[in-house]
């Protein structure tokens, strides 16, 4: 019995550990507020249109010059070397995307074991809960830091989103050290029951502006 609940919970933190993964936006990155992705981008849309258009007319008159294009191949290999790393500090903000699932996955299954305790409190989950804890918030102090490799050592940013990215996921790296310490034996158990939940809300925060980032404004389409 109590193998098929280890499974189980191996289960749910296997699946949380492949979803898709979260990278940061070149914009962002620069320090540049939302409207001013959404104008460079706009630019850059009127002038592929523009360049379309044109390309349409001489395709007409100039239809033998199509083997001058440059090939998918080499915009592929063009776009290898623009991603090279720069440095080590560079490698490390490049590690987020993948950090960041470790932190998601662990305090969530940790908040589900524990909701599992208020329902069967002899389930025997408590040493469970605390391994899941303590690796959270060892994860989330990693993901934590590689963030702020990534968008930068600045204390505010002039884009909304980034600024509620940064701190929100700051505080989850704080909450899960106090929820890691009151997951030891002894203490009250419901106020980690608290900061869990508390937790499980910022994640999906952070998860909803971490796609704002990635996919842009209005990502899940709720406006």
């Amino acid at each position: 019995m109590q193998t098929r609940r280890h499974l189980t919970i191996l289960a749910l933190l296997f699946a949380a550990l492949t979803a898709a993964p979260l990278g940061a936006h070149e914009g962002h990155k620069q320090d540049m507020s939302d409207e001013e992705m959404m104008m460079e981008a706009s630019s850059s849309g009127a002038t592929a249109a523009a360049g379309t258009g044109a390309g349409g007319a001489d395709a007409s008159l100039h239809g033998a010059n199509s083997d001058h294009s440059v090939s998918a191949t080499q915009m592929m290999q063009q776009k290898i070397e623009e991603n090279r790393l720069a440095s080590f500090s560079d490698l490390l903000a490049r590690l987020h995307p993948i950090a960041a699932h470790f932190p998601i996955a662990l305090f969530l299954v940790a908040a589900l074991a524990e909701f599992a305790l208020i329902v069967r409190p002899n389930l025997g989950l408590h040493s469970t809960v605390r391994f899941l804890v303590a690796a959270g918030a060892i994860g989330g102090l990693g993901s934590a830091a590689f963030g702020w490799f990534a968008a930068g050592w600045r204390l505010s940013d002039r884009s909304e989103t980034l600024m509620i990215h940064r701190w929100n996921g700051t505080a989850i790296a704080a909450a899960g050290l106090l929820a890691w310490w009151l997951s030891s034996p002894g203490k009250n158990r419901w106020w980690l029951r608290l900061v869990l939940t508390i937790i499980a809300g910022a994640l999906i925060v952070q998860g909803y502006y971490g796609g704002e980032m990635v996919h842009g404004p209005n990502h899940m389409g709720v406006m």
